[in-house]
């Protein structure tokens, strides 16, 4: 954070002196101090040099917290975790279903919804926090789920992959004409 302060401070300090050279020091009471011109009362002075080409990109900004909720507006889930399946899980399910359980950090708002992405394809966007895959092939799958604000994208879990066991219907021989003997 002193950074941050010390940046912005010889950033304002460039655009106002005319100087190459800033001064640091520090007083008997432990406040920094920065100017142009060097201090009259002897102390240990650090001498900063600053290149005369003016300075094009301002310091990085830290990020703004969210906005903690009024009482008028309730708080939203911001976060998602796939609870289960597990990682590597291996699912036997001959009618290839897949149940998955999520959680929110809080919970949903009204504009907000959640959807299972299953080897890169979206399916349809639920309010439900469990949510039933119906009818995939059998194999190697990679899950994940993601929190949708007015059909956006604002927060996704990390992936699973998951193993699903199906047996394999085999159709009957078929019955032809008997040949004659």
């Amino acid at each position: 954070m002193r950074r941050i302060w010390l940046m912005l401070l010889l950033g304002a300090l460039s655009n106002t002196a005319h100087s190459d050279e800033y001064y640091r020091w520090v007083d008997e009471n432990g406040t920094l101090h920065l100017s142009d011109s060097k201090p009259e009362f002897s102390v240990n002075v650090e001498v900063l040099i600053q290149p005369n080409t003016a300075n094009t990109h301002s310091p990085e900004t830290p990020p703004t917290p969210p906005t903690p909720p009024t009482p008028d507006a309730p708080a939203i889930a911001s976060h998602i975790k796939l609870l289960s399946p597990i990682n590597e899980a291996t699912l036997r399910n001959n009618q290839g279903n897949i149940n998955i359980e999520l959680s929110t950090d809080l919970p949903l708002g009204k504009d907000q919804r959640v959807r299972a992405v299953i080897d890169g394809k979206p399916q349809k966007p639920q309010r439900n926090l469990q949510i039933e895959l119906v009818n995939i092939d059998r194999g190697s799958h990679t899950i994940k789920v993601q929190l949708l604000q007015d059909g956006k994208v604002i927060a996704d879990s990390s992936s699973v992959t998951v193993f699903l066991h199906r047996a394999i219907q085999q159709k009957a021989p078929s019955k032809g004409k008997p040949t004659p003997r």
